[in-house]
């Protein structure tokens, strides 16, 4: 049996907290080592219960558990809001699943005793899962034996129950695009070099035509939600959005690239986009087809009966399947697009 870590010392020490199913937990800071979005996760079969599937980042294929599941707690479907927070123990690497990342702080007081429903089951276990809690401010916070979960998820067998074999199961449809597309970005970050150049694009469709994105330059895709109109603006600008909290500008780009306006349709999407500033950005489109990888070298230049009156919005054009697909520079767009509030009635 291995022995289980004691509390002597810990009152000082950085934790790293978390939200899951409304409970905090945490792990010594020094363990975390990043914290991503959830990703799209690829199920394997001769991984452990609470194992519920990798992903690729930068090239490292990374496990992820969902500790739910080993304490017998409901599993919700899972959500775009949703994170990983990626530990290193002993050299290994894994994540965890979180709702939602709260803060990393020192506790108030520590206490040997879990308080939480699970810890009955923790203590039918040869080595404890959960060590004790933590206190701090009004919050009390579990503290995770995270070498424990990651030795236990390694040794034992596949989970047989089938409850969470299917990543997706419950998921909608738009946050399973943005979980496949932030797996190909993390995978991205680090295949730019091994690609030779390749350019990752988001693809696009406005008006029945094909357009593509630097997928750098695009946050996520988002569904389209109530629209609150702002006072004062253009008519390409249609008003504003609330994406998980965050006030998100919704813009109208056809107008700029000379298409004619179309109403917002129910299965519409955002595309929001990467900025420095405070200015939050998000394009419409009709459709997210899927993200490509392309050589550069196939990229020919517009046509020059289109080039003048493009605006340089749009940088190219290549053949994409049996269509035409223009690149679109998201950030002139941004620049030069007039989307600025007129604050005067």
């Amino acid at each position: 049996m291995t022995e289980t870590p004691t509390l002597t010392g810990m009152l000082d020490e950085p934790y790293f907290v978390f939200a899951l199913n409304q409970f905090f937990y945490a792990v010594p800071a020094q363990l975390v080592q990043e914290v991503v979005y959830l990703p799209e996760l690829t199920l394997l079969a001769t991984t452990s219960a609470d194992v519920v599937g990798v992903f690729d980042l930068r090239g490292s294929l990374i496990p992820v558990l969902d500790v739910r599941l080993r304490f017998r707690q409901a599993c919700p479907p899972y959500q775009a809001s949703d994170g990983v927070i990626i530990l290193g123990v002993g050299g290994q690497t894994f994540g965890l699943i979180v709702n939602a990342v709260c803060d990393v702080c020192t506790a108030d007081s520590v206490q040997d005793n879990p308080l939480l429903f699970a810890a009955s089951i923790n203590a039918q276990l040869s080595e404890p899962l959960l060590l004790g809690s933590l206190t701090k401010d009004d919050r009390v916070i579990t503290l995770l034996n995270a070498p424990a979960l990651l030795r236990q998820a390694l040794a034992e067998a596949p989970g047989n129950d089938g409850g969470h074999q299917d990543f997706y199961g419950f998921a909608n449809p738009d946050d399973r695009a943005v979980f496949a597309l932030r797996a190909e970005k993390l995978k991205w970050q680090e295949c730019r070099e091994d690609a030779s150049g390749y350019l990752a694009l988001a693809v696009v469709v406005l008006n029945g035509e094909y357009f593509g994105v630097d997928l750098l330059a695009v946050r996520e895709f988002a569904n389209i939600g109530d629209i609150v109109a702002i006072p004062c603006t253009p008519d390409h600008i249609l008003g504003c959005l609330n994406l998980r909290g965050t006030i998100i500008t919704l813009v109208d780009m056809r107008h700029i690239i000379h298409l004619p306006p179309q109403a917002v349709q129910a299965n519409s999407k955002a595309v929001v986009i990467n900025s420095s500033d405070d200015f939050a950005v998000a394009l419409l489109v009709d459709t997210v087809v899927e993200v490509i990888y392309v050589d550069p070298q196939n990229i020919t230049p517009l046509p020059s009966a289109v080039a003048p009156v493009s605006g340089d919005y749009l940088t190219g054009e290549m053949r994409y399947q049996d269509k035409l697909l223009t690149l679109l520079d998201l950030g002139l767009i941004l620049a030069k697009g007039e989307l600025v509030v007129d604050e005067e009635v």
